[in-house]
């Protein structure tokens, strides 16, 4: 994948311390499936059953009752084209083509998602992190040379998070992390974490304009 060697920077500093425009898009509601995941399970897949003139959904490995079909029905599945991210008092969804990766450390619990150009940090530290600690502790990694940085407020959904823009270029790459502070029903805070690697005209890329759009649509904290 194009951005794995920048998402490892980017984590170190933890260690250390939209083509929907153009078609009708599906939308279930996940709430109607039972799905239990302990805090480093990987979401299922949703598979869509199409007949003429219904769809029907079954989660992966989960048995569920299969309505009757009329006869002579054309019938089609396929894979949903999102999965809900779920752990964490936070909930989203996101492309199911990401890879997904749970680290859960005495001192964080760090749950990432990758696309190509595209990666979601989802951060519960143990020991309380603000925001600009982290955006200084990456800034320590870059190099302050290479790196600029503006607050920013942010309306995901029904949620306004405030956080911080880092910029940066090294060695030729644009990036583009905007961090954010999540705080929980429960007052519990979290970070999290959208990183972009721009074109070579520095504007975000087409796969971050496609997955902020979904969870600007689905994102809810519980």
């Amino acid at each position: 994948m194009k951005n794995s060697s920048i998402v490892l920077i980017a984590s170190i500093c933890l260690f250390s311390q939209t083509s929907c425009e153009h078609k009708k898009e599906s939308k279930i509601n996940f709430k109607d499936f039972e799905i239990r995941l302990s805090k480093d399970e990987e979401p299922p897949l949703i598979f869509e059953l199409k007949t003429e003139n219904e769809t029907q959904y079954f989660v992966e490995n989960q048995p569920k009752k299969w309505k009757g079909l009329a006869n002579k029905s054309e019938t089609t599945i396929g894979v949903y084209e999102w999965k809900l991210f779920p752990h964490n008092n936070i909930e989203f969804e996101y492309p199911r083509t990401y890879s997904f990766e749970a680290k859960l450390s005495i001192t964080n619990d760090i749950w990432t998602l990758s696309g190509n150009d595209f990666t979601i940090m989802v951060i519960r530290p143990i020991v309380e992190m603000d925001v600009k600690e982290y955006v200084d502790e990456m800034i320590s990694q870059f190099g302050q040379s290479n790196c600029s940085t503006k607050e920013i407020t942010e309306q995901i959904n029904s949620s306004k998070l405030n956080g911080i823009k880092l910029s940066v270029t090294l060695a030729g790459i644009n990036l583009e992390l905007n961090v954010f502070e999540v705080v929980d029903n429960n007052g519990k805070k979290s970070l999290l974490v959208f990183q972009d690697s721009l074109t070579q005209a520095k504007e975000n890329s087409k796969e971050s304009n496609k997955t902020m759009e979904r969870i600007k649509q689905t994102f809810k904290i519980n």
